[in-house]
C-alpha cells in the first residue's frame, strides 16, 4: 500500500502466448464463414485482451489489407495484446489447423466427390456459411443500429456487392474497390462530421 494509504492499481496481466495460440487454434478450427470473426471478438473482449473499440479498428484494418481477413486479424489481435511474439502465436494458432483440415477434407473431397450425400452435404454447408455470414454481420454492427445512416451504408454497400440491384436487366454490381472508395469514403466522413459535432469532455 502506498504512503498516502491507496492501494496500488492493479496491473493488467498479460495472456501466455500459448493461451493466444490455443485461442484461436480453437476458433479457426471450430468456427466456419463468417462466424469466426464474431468468435475472435467475443473471445477478446470476454478475456480482456481489448475492448470493443479496438477489435472493431483492427476489424477495419483486416477487412482492407491483402490476404486472408481472419489470418490479418488475428495477427492484429496478437499484436495488440503481446506484440511481436504475440502475432507470431496468434498467426500459427489460426493458420495451422485450418491448413490441416484443408488438407484431409480436400483428399476425402476427391475420393467422393461424385456421391450425391457428399453433393448434398457441401450444398447445406453452403446455405450455413451465407447464414453465419448474415449472423456475424448483424452481430458486429448491432451496437451501431441507431445510427441510421451506418445501417444504410451497411445494406447499400452489400447491395451494391452482390449484385441484388438490376434495372432494365443490367446488374448494379460494382466492384469491390469502387464500393470500397466510395462507401468507405462516405462511412469515413460521417464519422469524421460526427466527431466534430461531439461535445468536448471538460478536463
Amino acid at each position: 500500500m502506498s504512503a498516502d494509504g491507496a492501494a496500488p492499481a492493479e496491473e493488467k496481466k498479460l495472456p501466455s502466448l500459448l493461451d493466444i495460440a490455443f485461442t484461436f487454434a480453437a476458433i479457426s478450427s471450430t468456427a466456419f464463414g463468417g462466424g469466426q470473426k464474431a468468435s475472435i471478438r467475443h473471445q477478446v473482449t470476454s478475456k480482456g485482451w481489448m475492448d470493443s473499440d479496438e477489435f472493431m479498428d483492427g476489424l477495419a484494418l483486416a477487412q482492407v489489407l491483402p490476404g486472408p481477413n481472419i489470418l490479418n486479424l488475428a495477427i492484429y489481435c496478437g499484436q495488440r495484446t503481446r506484440k511481436l511474439p504475440g502475432a507470431i502465436a496468434a498467426f500459427f494458432g489460426a493458420s495451422v489447423p485450418p491448413f490441416l483440415i484443408v488438407l484431409v477434407a480436400g483428399y476425402l473431397y476427391v475420393q467422393f466427390h461424385s456421391n450425391p450425400y457428399v453433393l448434398g452435404a457441401l450444398k447445406g454447408c453452403a446455405v450455413g456459411a451465407l447464414g453465419l455470414t448474415i449472423a456475424n454481420a448483424l452481430e458486429l454492427s448491432w451496437d451501431e443500429r441507431d445510427d441510421w445512416i451506418k445501417v444504410a451504408l451497411v445494406a447499400i454497400t452489400a447491395l451494391m456487392s452482390a449484385g441484388f440491384i438490376h434495372i432494365f436487366n443490367v446488374s448494379l454490381k460494382m466492384p469491390l474497390l469502387l464500393v470500397l472508395t466510395i462507401f468507405g469514403g462516405a462511412g469515413i466522413v460521417h464519422e469524421y462530421l460526427k466527431s466534430r459535432t461531439k461535445p468536448k469532455q471538460a478536463p
